[in-house]
């Protein structure tokens, strides 16, 4: 799992190479994918991270100056999220509907036995 730095990164890296093939990109392109803004070292550092774990190629890094792309990894990484999230709706989504039905099953069954003891009292 990334971290949240590394994760709006690697999105930003995916955002700007849609096409596909490398792309080069300024610094404070990059550093725009930060919520608190970020630093250079920090960029360095992460960007060395995603590397390292084969979810981007850098071509070159100079002078504020980055020649990237994201690998099949680097694609795969949004995609299995997405679907994490998915199964995870969809789950929450049948408890959700074998719970009403639960619900309306003992309500339903509840119901015609008290009409049943109802009926029963009154013959007696």
């Amino acid at each position: 799992m990334l971290s949240e730095g590394e994760s709006a990164l690697l999105e930003k890296i995916n955002e700007l190479c849609k096409e596909g093939g490398f792309k080069i990109a300024e610094e404070g392109e990059l550093l725009s994918c930060f919520s608190k803004g970020g630093q250079k070292g920090e960029l360095q550092r992460l960007l060395g991270d995603l590397e390292q774990r084969n979810y981007i190629e850098v071509k070159y890094a100079e002078e504020g100056v980055y020649c990237l792309r994201p690998l099949p990894e680097g694609r795969l990484y949004f995609e299995k999220l997405n679907e994490a999230r998915r199964e995870g709706m969809r789950r929450r989504g049948e408890t959700f509907a074998l719970s009403a039905l639960g619900g309306f099953s003992g309500a339903l069954l509840g119901t015609l036995l008290a009409l049943l003891i109802f009926f029963l009292a009154r013959g007696i």
